[in-house]
């Protein structure tokens, strides 16, 4: 049996009480890099974002390609922030729409918008008759039309073509994207029998110009909707009417008479509250821009008080 030495159990309890304390570890702190390449990416998020969209004007035959007919009323009806208005019209050989009718368009369009200034632009392009769908109006419509919507500027296009629509041989003008509108020459040229197709062209001109404005509670909810006919007005005397679309349905609307070309007192009201009512892809650019800025805000005061923080734990152990 061994004896434990009492002395070197001292000893041995004296110098373990002699080691030096053990440091807490300093947490691990925000490098001025990792701060830089987080505030940076969230700032600059939103660039990427709005090129593959089409925000902020940076891509607009992109924006234009994924609007829905009535997305872009707002900007249609308001003066701001783009107080003018710039309307083209291309069209084919024959198919261009009677001076009349274009006029008529310009007085429905100064008693709708608060526009400053409403201008038009005509341009002749080279075009076959077809069928047309709506994938081959807007890659036309990308080849020639020069003026989009963006920041400061408002812009409708017309595109104006020989032939018919593909889907249905008897639609006489379709609004196919947010400020895209296509007008059938020929097939109007048939329902107006030979006659003076300007009373029809006026017409389609407007009605699928009203479309945009978001017009039949397209946007909104509108009491004058034909819930047999969405999108259109139950007023046979309205612009907004469902029949004044198709060949058929004009030619049983009119019975000799003129086709309306006049917004009723309904479809005005339904106007103000189209103004009034949020559209989800206005909103969605600002809400992300938001969202990444303030990311980056709190991102730089994290930053700062991790720094603070570390400068006084610093402090604190060399005391």
């Amino acid at each position: 049996m061994s004896i434990d030495n009492p002395l070197r159990r001292v000893d041995r309890s004296l110098a373990t009480s002699a080691d030096p304390p053990s440091l807490p570890r300093a947490p691990r702190r925000w490098t001025r890099l990792h701060a830089a390449l987080i505030v940076g990416f969230l700032v600059l998020l939103p660039l990427p974002l709005a090129a593959a969209f089409g925000w902020f004007g940076l891509n607009p035959v992109q924006a234009e390609r994924t609007a829905p007919v009535g997305s872009l009323a707002h900007e249609l009806l308001s003066g701001f922030p783009d107080n003018a208005l710039t309307v083209e019209i291309a069209a084919a050989p024959g198919a261009s729409p009677p001076p009349a009718s274009v006029s008529l368009l310009w007085n429905r369009m100064n008693e709708t918008l608060q526009k400053g200034s409403i201008r038009f632009v005509s341009e002749r392009i080279a075009l076959p008759s077809a069928a047309w769908t709506t994938d081959a109006l807007f890659s036309v419509e990308q080849s020639v039309r020069q003026y989009w919507p963006g920041l400061g500027q408002m812009a409708l296009f017309y595109l104006c073509v020989p032939g018919s629509y593909a889907v249905d041989p008897g639609v006489l003008g379709l609004a196919f994207r947010g400020s895209s509108i296509a007008v059938f020459a020929d097939t109007i040229a048939t329902t107006a029998g030979g006659g003076d197709p300007a009373p029809i062209t006026s017409t389609v001109l407007i009605h699928e110009f009203g479309h945009e404005l978001g017009l039949v509670g397209l946007v909104g909810n509108a009491p004058n909707e034909d819930p047999s006919h969405p999108g259109h007005s139950t007023d046979p005397s309205d612009v907004m009417y469902y029949a004044v679309e198709t060949t058929a349905g004009l030619g049983g609307l009119l019975g000799g008479a003129a086709p309306p070309t006049q917004f009723d007192a309904a479809d005005l009201s339904d106007l103000q509250t189209v103004r009034n009512t949020p559209i989800a892809l206005e909103l969605i650019p600002p809400i992300v821009l938001a969202v990444c800025w303030v990311g980056a805000l709190i991102a730089l005061v994290a930053f700062w008080r991790a720094g603070r923080k570390a400068r006084t734990l610093a402090a604190s152990l060399t005391a």
